[in-house]
């Protein structure tokens, strides 16, 4: 091979991976500015008349505690659906139960462990997302005790991925006011690992 042509061949190269990274590099930053938004827009609801913070609580509210936007914990899972559905009274956080259809399971690689998390449904709601409770080994240090909960989208039909994005765990209500009643995350959906992203715990002033 002539010189020429191998140096034609290599500047061919470092084109195409500079196109790559740079492809790469915007999807990035369109993500963190889309989860950025959406984080203000969550302080801004937390301050007006829809906020689960008591009124003297809102005056003084200034922004919700979040871990630093890492994708590494928006993971694409292998999406199941389950043979044979079955409804599970959760536990509130009141005493009560109420009712979820266990619909799908997702697995997926986190952390270097091969786990599992089921996506519930609600009993008599026409949701578009699947509701998903869960713990891990952040709780009761960097994040609330009790654990967060995950909202998804629920993919087409026929579809065997699903995306779980962690960098939009978010904390129950009850977190924030004791008024409210909230699901307990069930033992299935109890995560053997650190997830350090999305909410952080909520220091009450």
């Amino acid at each position: 091979m002539s010189k020429p042509l191998r140096l034609i061949i290599l500047v061919g190269i470092v084109v195409i991976v500079g196109y790559f990274l740079k492809e790469a590099v915007f999807s990035d930053d369109a993500y963190i500015a889309t989860i950025k938004k959406e984080r203000q827009e969550k302080n801004q609801s937390f301050k007006s008349s829809s906020s689960p913070l008591a009124e003297t609580e809102r005056r003084t509210f200034d922004s919700l505690s979040y871990f630093a936007i890492n994708r590494k914990f928006q993971v694409d899972a292998d999406y199941e659906l389950l043979p044979n559905p079955d409804t599970l009274k959760l536990p509130m956080t009141t005493g009560s139960t109420e009712p979820y259809l266990r619909f799908a399971k997702a697995t997926f690689n986190l952390e270097g462990q091969r786990v599992g998390l089921t996506l519930f449904l609600k009993v008599g709601a026409a949701d578009s997302t699947f509701f998903v409770p869960f713990t891990d080994k952040t709780n009761g240090t960097e994040t609330y005790e009790g654990g967060r909960f995950l909202d998804i989208p629920k993919p087409e039909p026929g579809e065997k991925v699903i995306t779980i994005d962690f960098n939009k765990a978010y904390n129950p209500f009850c977190v924030f006011n004791y008024d409210y009643s909230c699901p307990i995350p069930p033992a299935e959906n109890r995560l053997p690992v650190e997830v350090p992203a999305g909410e952080k715990s909520y220091a009450k002033k």
